[in-house]
């Protein structure tokens, strides 16, 4: 009997003991920290923790599913006995469990190492910092379905596409039928050696319907559906970047210097229309073009620059073959390919195709290798319903560096204003 009730003031004495430390701890902790009561005081609201638009697309789904599972608990306006056993408790439970109640972050990063969890807690305490500018080269860009239509989710947000009333793109075709396959225009093989503007009539191919331009007028449209497409060393986002310098608006810059020169009138538009969502950019390439047609009804031809594109082009099995069949040499120097693409549902396709045909058999005659075939995609209008002399031009790819692109425009403006020059009235 003796012994048991030694034992049990032995345990007496456990409890005891850990109730004085428990004590200590409370108040040793509220001597230390001063402010303390003072947080208690101050009135606070519940706050659900909203992550950054930048922050990836898996770490902002998280952070939403934690705060509605544990949302954040405020105190009483009022100082008051509850607030301050409230408070007194989850410094206990947080200097024993590493979980504060107030931040749902915390119960995941008392679960999984920090490594897991640093890219949020960082993306949160970033939230009060100004967005990068459009030309900082550390600005990553996201794309909203760019490649989840081809099973690679690398999307991160969402963005709505306003539909513009036109039955062009009801269902995103133009965009999808461009990243398709299509088939090599057939019948333009005459050609000629070399080629001055009084030769034009020795092409064996049809002329385009000629043109009338007016003085002191616009006469060509460049416009970029995706201006965001991008050459080396720009290979951010997948090869598009918001660095215009790196980017086919570049090159747009360059035709238009380089045609102003030879006496066209060029209206160049720098619109994004595939940042920040890809799906839907024809539709609002479409609404922009019509827009400065109609405040210019002098523009008689319409050029939409883009560049081509490869699949994971640093590790493609065919990268080698993929850039030398990119490449041409011209006047000792290296340039890119350049190629004519065709909607094959546009309602005026047989003049569109009359027009590319022409300028590739000039290409063809002023620098042999230089045009890739004319390509006719399986589907799709891609907007050259808008003009007869419509050209859907793709200057490059990714598998090509800047340089070598900016040669091309140079190249491609003296092919373009020859053809201009044969047909104009």
């Amino acid at each position: 009997m003796k012994k048991k009730l030694k034992i049990l003031r032995n345990y007496q004495n456990i409890v005891i003991l850990i109730l004085i430390l428990a004590i200590l701890f409370f108040f040793g902790k509220l001597l230390l920290n001063k402010n303390s009561f003072a947080e208690t005081s101050q009135p606070m609201q519940q706050e659900s923790i909203e992550p950054p638009k930048n922050v990836p697309l898996q770490n902002r789904i998280l952070v939403h599913a934690i705060d509605q599972v544990f949302p954040g608990s405020g105190l009483e306006d009022k100082i008051s006995l509850e607030g301050l056993i409230n408070g007194l408790y989850s410094s206990f439970i947080y200097n024993l469990f590493y979980v504060d109640f107030s931040n749902p972050l915390t119960f995941v990063q008392a679960q999984f190492p920090a490594s897991l969890t640093h890219n949020i807690q960082v993306a949160l305490d970033s939230t009060d910092e100004k967005p990068a500018p459009l030309g900082d080269p550390t600005r990553d860009i996201f794309f909203v379905d760019y490649e989840e239509e081809k099973g690679n989710t690398v999307a991160t947000g969402t963005s709505p596409v306003e539909e513009s009333g036109d039955t062009n793109n009801d269902n995103d075709e133009d965009d999808l039928g461009e990243r398709s396959e299509g088939i090599y225009l057939i019948g333009e093989d005459d050609i000629v050696d070399s080629l001055k503007t009084s030769d034009l009539s020795s092409l064996n191919v049809v002329k385009p319907a000629g043109i009338t331009f007016e003085k002191n007028k616009p006469h060509i449209l460049i416009y970029h559906t995706h201006g965001t497409e991008s050459y080396k060393p720009a290979s951010e986002g997948n090869y598009h970047t918001l660095r215009k310098e790196y980017s086919v608006i570049a090159i747009g810059e360059i035709l238009k210097r380089e045609l102003e020169k030879r006496g066209y009138n060029v209206i160049h538009d720098t619109t994004y229309h595939d940042y920040p969502s890809y799906s839907g950019s024809y539709t609002r390439s479409l609404e922009t073009a019509r827009k400065i047609l109609q405040e210019n009804p002098s523009i008689k031809v319409v050029l939409d620059v883009h560049r081509d594109g490869y699949d994971h082009i640093e590790t493609n099995p065919n990268r080698e073959r993929l850039i030398a069949n990119n490449r041409v040499t011209i006047n000792n120097e290296t340039s890119s390919k350049f190629q004519l693409v065709i909607g094959p549902a546009t309602e005026n396709r047989k003049a569109v195709e009359t027009f590319a045909t022409y300028v590739k058999a000039i290409s063809d005659a002023k620098y042999p290798g230089f045009s890739k075939p004319i390509l006719v995609k399986p589907y799709g209008r891609f907007n050259q319903f808008l003009a007869d002399h419509y050209a859907l031009l793709e200057v490059g790819s990714n598998a090509n560096n800047i340089e070598e692109a900016k040669r091309a425009a140079n190249h491609l403006a003296d092919v373009l204003a020859e053809a201009l020059d044969g047909i104009r009235k």
